[in-house]
């Protein structure tokens, strides 16, 4: 605080000394100093008690596209329409890229069983790898969206691709249906990215839920890669047990590259927790889980969405729901899923058909992808080969049945319904109708 005396004035007023006012403004400004030195303490301890309220929020319901498009000289031309695919089909992440690609292949080949589009014409993949070097897959989209014309843009769960898909998105104008769970994608203003499954922030709190239901003492372990998808979904996690109350988790980071995963494992069965979070992609998780395990060290094991995606979807035991003993946790390894969507017969079918042709059961992404070119398909057929109508559409809400889970969509993205847990039964046990 300042004190501003006008020109020509002074201090003295009925004869009181003019030192007077200006040592109670001495004490008054050590006083205010000593005020603020004391409020970031005061706020944390406030923010402990009373989570914080946000001043504004995105309503979801108001996101739209209000331009122009959806005039049918605005159609995509061309013998064929075309989904474009981005896949990991090089480098370390090959293997899971061409079994998406499977699933692709198979979806797209029922759709065009089914009969062309109303206008005749046939469904086309136009596929690219998404490169594992940052900017080169926005190359690979531009092409796609620019040459190819492509009605539609699938991505993987790689967050960082998703975020580059949002970014063209906006500027070109063409619908994103994306696997990454990233919820940031999805909490600002572009109507054009769509978000397969429950986001960063809705398995976070299913998990936290799980974990602190009975006793919000448990010791928590949250084992993070330190890549965008992990330190994000990291995040969400100690949010989530904040907002519950719980003892926060004591949070261990892990570089995708470490060569050291045992000595990690062995850190952490020391820890002696009462429950093991993983935020990591696949591969990461594939190779340290058994480390976790051995020893016989039993701890119950929770994934996020991406560290199973290259698991056996016939692995995950729907119908167990865990329910946990009065003072204990349900054992066992456990990842978020979807509401259920396809039946159990009809899921099935499509694990026995995948099986027949490529030897091997579909991972839960290549589950997503082939709903994700069932979606888009479904989507041509009712608004036609025009890239706004098609946004118009999958912001509508219609829901579609996936194999994954039911899938559907609010205005701004998000995938409607709730997230539950289930059970990581066996990747090896043949499903049973």
């Amino acid at each position: 605080m300042t004190a501003v005396v006008p020109p020509g004035r002074c201090f003295h007023k009925r004869g009181r000394s003019a030192q007077r006012p200006v040592a109670f403004l001495v004490r008054f400004a050590a006083l205010l100093l000593l005020g603020m030195a004391s409020l970031p303490n005061s706020a944390a301890a406030q923010d402990e008690i009373t989570p914080q309220t946000p001043y504004a929020t995105l309503d979801r319901n108001a996101v739209a596209y209000r331009g122009p498009g959806r005039e049918n000289a605005a159609n995509l031309q061309g013998a064929t329409v075309k989904i474009g695919l981005l896949l990991p089909l090089q480098g370390a992440n090959a293997a899971e890229g061409q079994s998406l690609l499977e699933a692709a292949n198979m979806a797209l080949a029922e759709e065009e069983a089914a009969g062309p589009l109303a206008d005749g014409r046939h469904l086309a993949l136009a596929v690219r790898n998404q490169t594992e070097q940052w900017g080169q897959a926005s190359s690979e989209m531009v092409q796609l969206i620019a040459e190819e014309r492509v009605a539609a843009l699938i991505t993987s769960s790689d967050g960082n691709i998703a975020h580059q898909a949002e970014q063209i998105a906006n500027k070109i104008g063409i619908p994103i249906v994306t696997l990454a769970s990233d919820a940031t994608t999805t909490q600002i203003n572009i109507p054009w990215i769509f978000r397969l499954g429950p986001s960063d922030e809705d398995q976070a709190r299913a998990i936290a839920s799980r974990i602190y239901q009975t006793a919000l003492s448990r010791k928590v372990l949250l084992l993070v890669e330190t890549d965008h998808d992990g330190r994000v979904g990291g995040d969400e996690f100690e949010k989530a047990a904040k907002h519950l109350r719980g003892i926060p988790p004591e949070r261990l980071e892990i570089s995708s590259s470490s060569a050291a995963l045992e000595a990690t494992a062995a850190r952490a069965q020391a820890s002696a927790p009462d429950a093991i979070v993983l935020w990591m992609s696949s591969p990461l998780a594939a190779r340290l889980l058994p480390l976790l395990g051995a020893n016989k060290f039993a701890r119950p094991v929770y994934l996020c969405r991406k560290a199973v995606a290259s698991v056996a979807g016939n692995a995950f035991d729907i119908a167990d729901g865990g329910t946990p003993a009065p003072s204990g946790l349900p054992q066992g390894t456990w990842v978020t899923a979807s509401a259920a969507g396809a039946t159990r017969r009809d899921t099935l079918a499509f694990q026995e058909r995948y099986r027949a042709k490529t030897g091997a059961w579909p991972s839960f992404a290549a589950m997503q992808t082939y709903d994700a070119v069932h979606l888009v398909a479904q989507a041509l057929r009712v608004a036609g080969a025009n890239r706004s109508r098609l946004r118009d559409y999958l912001a509508a809400g219609n829901r579609f049945a996936g194999v994954s889970g039911a899938i559907a969509f609010d205005p701004a993205g998000n995938t409607l319904g709730d997230t539950h847990l289930i059970r990581i039964a066996s990747t090896s046990r043949p499903p049973a109708l």
